[in-house]
């Protein structure tokens, strides 16, 4: 009886088994490769049997595709964004349990679904559906941006499945820089719903700036992992 208690307080403890990131980060490499494989394949070739094929002028036919290459442009620089921060946070948590694998699958449903709004916006740019399309691409971004910030509240709480060695300055710094960009394209939602593409812009910058490198983890004093576990991360 004693040892069923012991082993129901640890479930509880550690919120399911806990696991290390080998396979955790595995899968999600493997979903966002195959979401930014799969954006090329939504250009149909002109004269494909799914592409255009009233046309005279090859080069024109390409031309008119200009909405299929800048979707295509966004969806990669905002999943691209999301996997570099993703491969970096590598570096920050140093386990997975039950819940954080679901919060994990959550965000990885926000990363498959992303190109969708960012096509829909696309398709509508100067028509009289701009400002809906617009709203619907911001708030789609708010929302993966939430999913994301998910995982990092639910990891934070006594550094559940953070590394330890991490300096708190360093922590909190994070936490401040991906707080930020989340409440700036949730605050995008209602200025996209006044000025569609001053909100659009909003967002679209907070997710760019992601792009740029991020600063070095810093450690506790004399806890630095060796160049060697670096590297392996």
């Amino acid at each position: 009886m004693m040892l069923r208690n012991r082993r129901k307080s640890a479930d509880t403890e550690t919120h399911g088994a806990e696991r290390g990131l080998d396979r955790f980060e595995g899968f999600s490499d493997a979903v966002f490769a195959i979401a930014l494989t799969l954006l090329i394949v939504e250009i149909k070739v002109p004269g494909s049997p799914e592409g255009t094929h009233d046309y005279s002028d090859l080069a024109s036919a390409m031309a008119e595709q200009w909405r299929e290459y800048l979707a295509l442009v966004l969806c990669y620089v905002v999943i691209g964004a999301y996997w570099l921060q993703h491969h970096y946070s590598g570096r920050i948590y140093a386990k997975s349990d039950h819940w954080f694998g679901v919060i994990n699958l959550l965000f990885l449903l926000a990363i498959v679904v992303i190109p969708y709004p960012i096509r829909v916006w696309c398709f509508h740019l100067g028509t009289g559906f701009e400002p809906v399309a617009s709203v619907t691409l911001v708030a789609g971004l708010a929302l993966t941006a939430c999913t994301w910030m998910a995982k990092w509240f639910y990891a934070m709480p006594g550094r559940r499945l953070m590394d330890e060695r991490l300096a708190p300055d360093f922590l909190q710094q994070m936490t401040r820089r991906y707080g930020a960009a989340t409440l700036v394209q949730i605050a995008a939602v209602p200025v996209a719903i006044a000025a569609c593409r001053i909100g659009v812009a909003i967002a679209l910058l907070s997710i760019a700036f992601f792009l740029l490198p991020q600063p070095t983890p810093r450690y506790n004093p004399r806890e630095e992992p060796s160049e060697a576990e670096k590297l392996g991360k």
